[in-house]
């Protein structure tokens, strides 16, 4: 099935993805890092103190994401749809009015967890879990809702934040997502019949089918190394400009290379996986970030901002479709939610470590270089790790296929 075939017979649902997919930057930290300066002087924090209370509530996501999550694989998609909305519009409310840091964190806690959170995994999880065979194509369309914030989100926010203060922003959003997201969402799905929820006869209880699959061990360090290192590297944008000697601006301007990387490796990936599978295609998606981070280590010019960052972008648009689709690939498309939010709460884990490692790293004087080229290392190892499950089956004697094939019924 081509793209044009996939958006004639499914545009409601693709522009569902890409709708929510775009409602989860209201919870990103792109999006959110644009009120910082608004939070400290309201509430005397410090760049330490907001940090924590940041790390805290993005703990606090990921701890709640398996249990939430998971209620996608049995509920009305409507339904999960309205309520995970609502509660977004709502965080954004208790930031807008919160009198006290600690209903900030709260807000803050509501923003993480409804929006980069559940809003990014209803996206995802529709895709992978309706589309059979089509699914690396219809992932790809709807990844396009993530740069799409990215590109748009930021320059209109800080126009607006000329011209009001930052809750009524946040007010601004919360009525947003309550008379445009929510009805246009509705909207798409009305003539929208999603099939699997229906499908209960292969579905598993619990997360033991993923505890007891050794591929996992194999998978998942592949899986959680794009959005632990980028986690790191945005953050510290600024000190590595610093570090290179260049003006803050190279890697401002670079991000819009970056955002048009991510747009299209999001298109390109698609047809990819519906032809040779997202496990076969996992061992590679890393790469060039991989590359990125060597090109940053032993380039000094500014100009290698550019380059650099297009390659991130590269591996950004491919991780969001080739994590997505694999989960329905290993469990099937009826066990897609609650396999994706277990990786998607360590996802968010290992994007609370990194910046903490770097910080330590900076402090005790290791080189950005020796922490570039350390990044690489390990990009080429979980590479070669999630190669291995290609040459070997795990459990024969429960049944479990070699990774990249048919699965086989699940034994009682």
């Amino acid at each position: 099935m081509s793209y044009f075939e996939l958006l004639r017979g499914h545009r409601g649902l693709l522009s569902f993805g890409l709708l929510t997919a775009f409602a989860s930057s209201f919870g990103q930290t792109f999006f959110i890092s644009l009120f910082l300066p608004g939070f400290m002087d309201a509430f005397g924090l410090n760049t330490a103190s907001l940090g924590v209370l940041y790390s805290v509530a993005t703990l606090g996501s990921a701890l709640s994401l398996p249990a939430l999550g998971a209620r996608i694989d049995t509920a009305s998609l409507r339904r999960y749809t309205v309520g995970v909305t609502l509660m977004l519009a709502g965080a954004a409310a208790v930031v807008a009015f919160a009198p006290h840091y600690v209903l900030l964190g709260l807000g803050v806690l509501g923003l993480r967890l409804f929006g980069q959170g559940l809003m990014g995994h209803i996206s995802q999880t529709v895709m992978a879990r309706e589309f059979g065979a089509a699914r690396g194509k219809a992932l790809g369309v709807a990844g396009l809702g993530y740069p799409l914030g990215e590109a748009l989100l930021p320059i209109g926010f800080a126009v607006l934040l000329r011209f009001v203060e930052w809750r009524t922003a946040w007010l601004a959003v919360a009525a947003f997502l309550l008379a445009a997201v929510l009805p246009a969402a509705l909207r798409l799905l009305r003539n929208t019949a999603p099939v699997a929820a229906a499908q209960t006869a292969e579905k598993r209880s619990g997360y033991k089918f993923m505890l007891r699959d050794a591929r996992l061990a194999f998978y998942l360090p592949a899986i959680l190394v794009a959005p632990f290192a980028m986690t790191g590297l945005f953050l510290y944008q600024t000190v590595i400009a610093q570090r290179k000697g260049w003006a803050p601006e190279w890697i401002a301007a670079a991000f819009v290379v970056f955002a048009i990387s991510r747009a299209s490796s999001s298109v390109l990936i698609g047809p990819w996986i519906d032809r040779f599978t997202a496990l076969r295609l996992l061992p590679a998606y890393a790469l060039p970030m991989g590359l990125g981070a060597l090109l940053l280590a032993v380039v000094e010019g500014p100009w290698v901002a550019f380059p650099y960052l297009c390659l991130m972008g590269l591996t950004a648009g491919f991780h969001g479709s080739v994590a997505a689709a694999m989960w329905a690939e290993l469990y099937g498309p009826e066990n897609v939610g609650r396999a994706r939010s277990v990786a998607s709460s360590l996802a968010v884990f290992s994007t609370a470590a990194c910046p903490a490692l770097m910080g330590w790293m900076f402090e005790r004087g290791v080189s950005l270089d020796a922490m570039l080229f350390g990044g690489a290392a390990i990009v080429a190892v979980v590479s070669g790790l999630a190669m291995a499950p290609q040459f070997a089956a795990y459990g024969a004697s429960r049944g479990m296929p070699v990774a990249g094939q048919p699965r086989t019924a699940e034994r009682p």
